[in-house]
């Protein structure tokens, strides 16, 4: 009776839908509408400050990552999905008849694209920093022999990580064919790739082609990048246990219903269709929610301050 019911409602939004003429996109907007940016947030965008609100700090930072993967086009996809999953969130509770689990199970589905981004990204800064640690040192090396960053680079062409080429390409077509300035260039290298380290080691060798003594700190730059690995090393080892305890108590809790079933047939109606039944699987499932947002959290790599 209750899928019968359930058609019928999906039956009646099709109708309407097709009688107004709306389309999905309709649907989605209203609940992901921005609102106007005002002075505020830009200076706190420049002062490096996390946006207020959980839900705007994940769909900032999902964003931020598309862009700088050059995924930015899938931004709307991501949203979209979500819309879906929250909507399919809200079934699911309907069908249990809980309707204390609506709000959990719609979030919850509808973060985890937010949470499947962010994981992808992670591994992202992960191959970034490996591959800038060994391309940025054996540039250093002949760029400390030669004083010449552009013959450096180039020399070193073939030997750079194939993930970040790209970029040391488009810097020394841009000194030789478009602009010979290379402060310039090194500016624009420095904003194609989002690793503070990096940021610097491009700060010193702008330094460098006013102060040629300035390339000594170069070496202690690239230390930067080793220290970095093996703090994130350590740290990665610290919480490995942790969120695999956490992974598996998030299983056995998962577990435990369709066992009772099997178990006890009254422990699982008690369970599932008493309201203090209900609210318990509701509170499970919150706790179930905020633990993820909180593995997610503590997965994301290490951001260097300088």
């Amino acid at each position: 009776m209750q899928w019968l019911c359930l058609g019928i409602f999906l039956l009646l939004v099709c109708g309407i839908v097709m009688i107004l003429h709306l389309r999905f996109s309709d649907l989605w907007k209203p609940v992901f509408h921005r609102r106007q940016v005002t002075l505020r947030d830009e200076l706190d965008v420049l002062a490096g400050k996390p946006q207020r609100g959980y839900f705007r700090k994940e769909f900032y930072a999902t964003e931020q990552i598309l862009r700088v993967t050059g995924r930015e086009g899938k931004f709307e996809t991501v949203k979209r999905l979500a819309v879906l999953l929250f909507a399919l969130g809200v079934c699911f509770a309907v069908l249990l008849q809980n309707m204390f689990l609506v709000p959990v199970m719609a979030v919850g589905l509808a973060l985890i694209p937010f949470w499947y981004i962010r994981a992808s990204a992670a591994k992202y800064k992960r191959q970034l920093h490996e591959d800038l640690e060994a391309s940025v040192s054996i540039i250093t090396t002949s760029y400390l022999r030669s004083e010449d960053i552009v013959g450096a680079v180039k020399e070193n062409l073939p030997y750079i990580s194939p993930y970040i080429r790209s970029h040391f390409k488009n810097f020394i077509a841009e000194t030789e064919l478009i602009n010979a300035n290379i402060i310039s260039a090194l500016n624009t290298l420095k904003l194609r790739i989002p690793n503070a380290i990096f940021h610097e080691w491009c700060n010193t060798l702008i330094a460098c082609q006013s102060d040629r003594n300035a390339k000594h700190t170069l070496v202690h730059t690239i230390r930067k990048f080793s220290d970095m690995r093996q703090v994130q090393a350590e740290l990665d080892t610290m919480l490995s246990a942790p969120r695999r305890e956490a992974v598996t108590m998030i299983f056995l809790v998962l577990s435990n219903i369709p066992l009772l079933y099997v178990l006890n047939r009254d422990w699982f109606y008690n369970l599932v269709f008493t309201p203090a039944g209900k609210i318990a699987l509701a509170i499970c499932a919150g706790i179930i929610v905020l633990s993820m947002a909180r593995i997610m959290k503590l997965s994301q790599p290490l951001e260097y301050r300088g």
